[in-house]
Parts: C-alpha cells; sequence; structure tokens
C-alpha cells in the first residue's frame, strides 16, 4: 500500500515549527478585550527600515529530540517504503521481491526495527584486501581527522568523535584538499557491490534521490570512540537530496575479539514517555559484516577502540 506523503509535514515545515513554537517571550493577549488596543496595531508607513532577521543556533541533538517528540523518527523513514512492509498481505507476496543480494527477512527488519546486519556477501581475499589497503591508506598519511570537517558547522560537537576519515569517489578523480583520494582495486570492488546488487535491492524498496557518499574511517587504538549520534535528520519527502536515507557500514577487521573494542552501540526507540522501548543492542565489527541503518531513524555510537579499527560507510540519499 503506498504512503500518501501529502498528509504529513516536510522536513523543513516541522523545523519551521520548532522555530515558532516558543511563545514565552510574547505579551499576555488581554482576557477582556474583543480586540487588540491600539498600541498594538500594525501601520506599514511607520516602518521604513527593514526588519533585521535573527538566526538562533540549535545543537543537532536538541533538534532530533525535537522532530521526535513530533513523530518517531522511525514512522518518518518507513513512509520512504514503497510498501508497508509489516503488513500480512505485503509479506505473503515476499517471494516475488525481486532481491539480488537482501533477503525478505533484513528488509522487514530494516523496516520494522530501522536496522539489519547481512553477512558473506563477498568473498574473503576481497575483505582481507581491502584491509591491507587501509592500512597503506593510513601510512601514507591520507586520513583527516574527523573533527576538521565540522568545525564550521554549529550543530556538530566537534570533540564527538576521535576517529580520521577519507572519502572515495567513483566518478571523479582525486581531490586531496577535500579528503578524496583514488579508489585502491580491492575497495573499488566493494563499491562495486554497493553501487551493483545492493543498490538494485534497496531501490526496489526504499525511495531514493540522490548521490552515495562513501567514507573510509580508522579509529586509532588509545580509546578513539563516537560519541551517541544519528546520521541524518529524518525525512520521508521523495524530493528531498541532502538528508541520507539509508547507512551502509562494511566492517573490515579481521581476527576482532571483544576485548578490541569498537562495538555498535545501538539505542532503542524512545516511546511516548521519551523511555526506552527495549534493550540497547550491541553490533561487533567483524571482518565482512555490514550494518545497514535507516539514516534519520536509529541513534547508535561506536564504543572506545583498543584495536585499530577500518570501517566503510556508504551513504545513499
Amino acid at each position: 500500500m503506498n504512503h500518501p506523503q501529502e498528509d504529513h509535514l516536510s522536513l523543513e515545515d516541522r523545523i519551521l515549527r520548532m522555530a515558532a513554537t516558543d511563545a514565552s517571550d510574547l505579551p499576555d493577549f488581554p482576557d477582556d478585550k474583543s480586540d487588540l488596543p491600539s498600541d498594538f496595531e500594525y501601520h506599514p508607513e511607520e516602518y521604513d527600515q527593514d526588519e533585521m532577521e535573527v538566526v538562533e543556533e540549535i545543537a543537532e541533538s536538541e533538534l532530533l529530540k525535537y522532530l521526535d517528540q513530533q513523530e518517531s523518527g522511525l514512522s518518518v523513514a518507513q513512509r520512504l517504503f514503497y510498501h508497508e512492509l509489516n503488513t500480512t498481505e505485503y509479506q505473503r507476496h515476499s517471494g516475488s521481491w525481486d532481491l539480488n543480494c537482501l533477503s525478505p527477512e533484513a528488509v522487514e527488519e530494516l523496516y520494522s526495527k530501522g536496522w539489519t546486519e547481512l553477512e558473506g556477501q563477498l568473498d574473503l581475499d576481497t575483505l582481507r584486501g581491502a584491509h591491507n589497503e587501509s592500512l597503506q591508506l593510513l601510512e601514507q598519511g591520507q586520513f583527516t581527522p574527523a573533527s576538521n570537517f565540522s568545525e564550521n558547522d554549529p550543530s556538530r560537537d566537534t570533540a564527538a568523535r576521535d576517529d580520521s576519515i577519507l572519502w572515495f569517489d567513483p566518478d571523479n578523480q582525486a581531490d586531496h584538499q577535500k579528503g578524496i583520494v583514488d579508489t585502491p582495486p580491492y575497495f573499488q570492488k566493494i563499491l562495486e557491490f554497493i553501487q551493483g546488487p545492493l543498490m538494485h535491492d534497496i531501490k526496489q524498496m526504499v525511495r531514493l534521490n540522490g548521490r552515495t557518499e562513501y567514507q573510509l574511517a580508522y579509529f586509532h587504538p588509545e580509546g578513539a570512540r563516537y560519541e551517541r549520534h544519528r546520521d541524518a535528520l529524518p525525512t520521508d519527502d521523495p524530493a528531498d537530496r541532502h538528508q541520507r536515507r539509508i547507512t551502509v557500514v562494511f566492517y573490515l577487521n579481521p581476527g576482532w575479539i571483544a576485548e578490541h573494542g569498537g562495538e555498535v552501540k545501538i539505542y532503542s526507540r524512545p516511546d511516548d514517555h521519551g523511555l526506552p522501548e527495549g534493550a540497547e543492542r550491541i553490533v561487533k565489527p567483524l571482518l565482512g559484516r555490514i550494518l545497514l541503518l535507516l539514516s534519520g531513524a536509529v541513534d547508535h555510537e561506536i564504543m572506545p577502540c583498543k584495536q585499530p579499527r577500518f570501517a566503510l560507510t556508504a551513504w545513499m540519499r
């Protein structure tokens, strides 16, 4: 069943509504007056000067909290799907879904929980080769502290993450000033898988409308972490080309054991009273494991690392 988009406010409308909700500075309206007194009247001719626009900065976490109070991010993100996947009628026809690598169960889990895990999608030689290429890129000094890219964004806490990053752009040449490097051969195979079979399956289920970003992140072994965050603001607007919709994370850590740290903690969604609906979940960054997230719906955290940790993330818009 298709979702009618016109019944829901756009992300921009919801943010504007937030900006207009604080009426604490407005004067009280006289209860015993049928109309405003004359000193409340507006005369355009008396206002010759341009009004000054006041812009108030707000932290992204506070904006997300407000948006979630209006409607959960998961409910908003679910409207990006072409169908309500948790209906009995639609699940009855899951055998006819045109999927190359995703199982119907994984798609349903992504829809209902906002995240799912995949295993065994790429051969071991490709994964080990990509890990070795990550080490080479690190030795070459290709990584840049992620906080450097957030310095000009007042909504971002530059102290929230300790990783260093670089970008791959399969459609353009390297641009080292922007942190974009040439894509090594094994990483090229991973990108081809993302752009091919995986993108095909996701497009069958979710409305996508923009480009895909590819970021390789390195977390150093001296406790590097990334505090609780979300990859995007929740949006259900098919025309939106700015907010990320799907997060795909490939983990590239051979020989990982629990003592190495670096797990992903996925936070439970709050209920109508602001309390967690369920327990927090832990995803281990094993070599070859893939984590899929609805970007605007899932809060997650990367725990402190005690061994070098690499992960390739693709964000589909």
